[in-house]
Protein backbone atom coordinates (compact mmCIF):
# COMPACT_ATOMS: atom_id res chain seq x y z
CA UNK A 1 0.00 0.00 0.00
CA UNK A 2 1.16 3.51 -0.78
CA UNK A 3 0.77 5.31 2.51
CA UNK A 4 1.31 8.86 1.22
CA UNK A 5 -1.09 10.46 -1.24
CA UNK A 6 -0.30 13.54 -3.28
CA UNK A 7 -3.31 15.83 -2.89
CA UNK A 8 -4.13 19.12 -4.61
CA UNK A 9 -7.05 20.92 -3.00
CA UNK A 10 -9.62 23.12 -4.64
CA UNK A 11 -9.44 26.92 -4.27
CA UNK A 12 -9.21 27.95 -0.62
CA UNK A 13 -8.77 24.32 0.46
CA UNK A 14 -6.44 22.97 3.11
CA UNK A 15 -4.66 19.62 3.11
CA UNK A 16 -6.00 18.63 6.52
CA UNK A 17 -9.64 19.72 6.04
CA UNK A 18 -12.54 18.23 4.11
CA UNK A 19 -11.26 15.56 1.71
CA UNK A 20 -7.80 15.76 3.25
CA UNK A 21 -9.25 15.04 6.68
CA UNK A 22 -11.11 12.05 5.22
CA UNK A 23 -7.83 10.70 3.81
CA UNK A 24 -6.02 11.25 7.11
CA UNK A 25 -8.85 9.49 8.96
CA UNK A 26 -8.28 6.49 6.67
CA UNK A 27 -4.66 6.29 7.83
CA UNK A 28 -2.95 7.93 4.86
CA UNK A 29 -0.27 10.59 4.99
CA UNK A 30 -0.65 13.58 2.72
CA UNK A 31 1.71 15.56 0.60
CA UNK A 32 0.62 18.15 -1.91
CA UNK A 33 -0.41 21.75 -2.33
CA UNK A 34 -3.17 23.88 -0.88
CA UNK A 35 -4.83 26.35 -3.24
CA UNK A 36 -4.52 29.01 -0.56
CA UNK A 37 -1.86 31.02 1.21
CA UNK A 38 1.57 31.41 -0.35
CA UNK A 39 1.05 28.85 -3.10
CA UNK A 40 -2.02 30.67 -4.35
CA UNK A 41 -0.02 33.90 -4.80
CA UNK A 42 2.55 32.31 -7.14
CA UNK A 43 2.36 32.74 -10.89
CA UNK A 44 0.57 30.01 -12.81
CA UNK A 45 3.84 28.70 -14.25
CA UNK A 46 5.53 28.67 -10.82
CA UNK A 47 2.61 26.64 -9.47
CA UNK A 48 3.01 24.15 -12.32
CA UNK A 49 6.76 23.98 -11.76
CA UNK A 50 6.28 23.10 -8.08
CA UNK A 51 3.68 20.44 -8.83
CA UNK A 52 5.90 18.97 -11.54
CA UNK A 53 8.85 18.85 -9.14
CA UNK A 54 6.70 17.28 -6.41
CA UNK A 55 5.51 14.55 -8.77
CA UNK A 56 8.96 13.79 -10.16
CA UNK A 57 10.64 13.83 -6.74
CA UNK A 58 8.23 11.64 -4.79
CA UNK A 59 5.24 10.45 -6.77
CA UNK A 60 6.59 9.13 -10.04
CA UNK A 61 6.07 5.39 -9.62
CA UNK A 62 3.35 2.93 -10.56
CA UNK A 63 1.96 2.72 -7.00
CA UNK A 64 1.70 6.50 -6.57
CA UNK A 65 -1.74 7.96 -5.95
CA UNK A 66 -2.70 11.53 -6.80
CA UNK A 67 -6.00 13.17 -5.92
CA UNK A 68 -6.95 16.60 -7.20
CA UNK A 69 -10.10 18.65 -6.75
CA UNK A 70 -11.52 21.47 -8.88
CA UNK A 71 -8.81 24.06 -9.60
CA UNK A 72 -6.17 21.75 -8.12
CA UNK A 73 -7.12 19.28 -10.87
CA UNK A 74 -6.68 22.05 -13.44
CA UNK A 75 -3.16 22.71 -12.21
CA UNK A 76 -2.34 19.00 -12.05
CA UNK A 77 -3.50 18.40 -15.61
CA UNK A 78 -1.49 21.37 -16.88
CA UNK A 79 1.58 20.08 -15.00
CA UNK A 80 1.07 16.65 -16.59
CA UNK A 81 1.16 18.23 -20.05
CA UNK A 82 4.79 19.16 -19.37
CA UNK A 83 5.80 15.57 -18.51
CA UNK A 84 5.80 12.12 -19.98
CA UNK A 85 2.65 10.06 -19.43
CA UNK A 86 2.05 9.76 -15.68
CA UNK A 87 2.74 6.26 -14.34
CA UNK A 88 0.63 6.36 -11.14
CA UNK A 89 -3.11 6.57 -10.51
CA UNK A 90 -5.09 9.81 -10.63
CA UNK A 91 -8.47 10.62 -9.08
CA UNK A 92 -10.10 13.89 -10.13
CA UNK A 93 -13.17 15.32 -8.42
CA UNK A 94 -15.07 18.16 -10.12
CA UNK A 95 -12.08 19.02 -12.33
CA UNK A 96 -11.82 22.42 -13.95
CA UNK A 97 -10.81 21.86 -17.58
CA UNK A 98 -10.87 25.39 -18.93
CA UNK A 99 -12.93 28.51 -19.24
CA UNK A 100 -16.71 28.39 -18.98
CA UNK A 101 -19.57 30.81 -19.39
CA UNK A 102 -23.06 30.23 -18.07
CA UNK A 103 -25.35 32.62 -19.90
CA UNK A 104 -28.45 31.78 -17.89
CA UNK A 105 -26.81 32.71 -14.57
CA UNK A 106 -24.35 35.25 -16.02
CA UNK A 107 -21.39 33.48 -14.40
CA UNK A 108 -18.04 32.95 -16.05
CA UNK A 109 -14.64 31.58 -15.20
CA UNK A 110 -11.51 31.88 -17.33
CA UNK A 111 -8.31 30.40 -15.86
CA UNK A 112 -4.85 30.85 -17.42
CA UNK A 113 -4.33 28.83 -20.63
CA UNK A 114 -8.06 28.14 -20.64
CA UNK A 115 -8.13 26.31 -23.99
CA UNK A 116 -4.97 24.21 -23.70
CA UNK A 117 -6.29 20.99 -22.10
CA UNK A 118 -9.22 20.47 -24.46
CA UNK A 119 -7.09 21.46 -27.46
CA UNK A 120 -4.58 18.73 -26.53
CA UNK A 121 -7.42 16.22 -26.10
CA UNK A 122 -8.90 17.15 -29.49
CA UNK A 123 -5.46 16.80 -31.10
CA UNK A 124 -4.79 13.47 -29.36
CA UNK A 125 -1.70 15.07 -27.83
CA UNK A 126 -2.41 14.90 -24.07
CA UNK A 127 0.09 12.54 -22.38
CA UNK A 128 -2.28 9.78 -21.26
CA UNK A 129 -1.80 8.79 -17.60
CA UNK A 130 -1.61 5.13 -16.58
CA UNK A 131 -4.92 5.30 -14.74
CA UNK A 132 -7.35 8.16 -14.31
CA UNK A 133 -10.80 8.27 -12.73
CA UNK A 134 -12.99 11.36 -12.84
CA UNK A 135 -16.21 12.33 -11.04
CA UNK A 136 -18.34 15.35 -11.90
CA UNK A 137 -21.83 16.57 -11.07
CA UNK A 138 -24.33 16.88 -13.89
CA UNK A 139 -25.27 20.39 -12.69
CA UNK A 140 -21.72 21.70 -12.21
CA UNK A 141 -21.54 24.96 -14.15
CA UNK A 142 -17.76 25.22 -13.56
CA UNK A 143 -17.11 21.74 -14.97
CA UNK A 144 -19.64 21.03 -17.72
CA UNK A 145 -20.02 17.28 -17.54
CA UNK A 146 -20.08 16.89 -21.34
CA UNK A 147 -16.59 18.41 -21.48
CA UNK A 148 -15.39 16.20 -18.63
CA UNK A 149 -16.73 13.10 -20.39
CA UNK A 150 -14.95 14.16 -23.60
CA UNK A 151 -11.71 14.65 -21.66
CA UNK A 152 -12.06 11.24 -19.98
CA UNK A 153 -12.65 9.56 -23.34
CA UNK A 154 -9.55 11.30 -24.71
CA UNK A 155 -7.35 9.83 -21.97
CA UNK A 156 -9.11 6.47 -21.73
CA UNK A 157 -10.28 7.28 -18.22
CA UNK A 158 -13.32 6.28 -16.24
CA UNK A 159 -15.79 9.14 -15.83
CA UNK A 160 -18.78 9.11 -13.51
CA UNK A 161 -21.42 11.81 -13.90
CA UNK A 162 -23.26 12.28 -10.61
CA UNK A 163 -26.97 13.05 -11.11
CA UNK A 164 -28.61 16.07 -9.48
CA UNK A 165 -25.27 17.35 -8.19
CA UNK A 166 -23.27 20.55 -8.61
CA UNK A 167 -19.62 21.35 -7.97
CA UNK A 168 -19.67 19.94 -4.43
CA UNK A 169 -20.08 16.20 -4.82
CA UNK A 170 -20.73 15.73 -1.11
CA UNK A 171 -19.32 13.37 1.49
CA UNK A 172 -22.04 10.75 0.98
CA UNK A 173 -20.89 10.35 -2.62
CA UNK A 174 -17.14 10.85 -2.20
CA UNK A 175 -16.57 8.58 0.84
CA UNK A 176 -17.38 5.31 -0.97
CA UNK A 177 -15.45 6.51 -4.05
CA UNK A 178 -12.37 6.99 -1.85
CA UNK A 179 -12.82 3.64 -0.11
CA UNK A 180 -12.91 1.82 -3.46
CA UNK A 181 -10.25 3.87 -5.28
CA UNK A 182 -7.70 3.76 -2.48
CA UNK A 183 -7.50 -0.04 -2.46
CA UNK A 184 -6.91 -0.55 -6.18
Amino acid sequence: MTDTIYYLTGRGGQLNKGLGEALLDRGYKLSGREMSGGFDTLTFQNQLDLITKDLKDGFWHKDAKVIAVSYGAYLLLHALTELEAYVGSVLLLSPILGGVTNGSTMRYFSPPRADKLMRLINEGAFPVPNGIEIHVGDNDWQCPYQQVVQFAEGVGGDCQVVPDTGHQLGNDYVAPVLDRWLIH
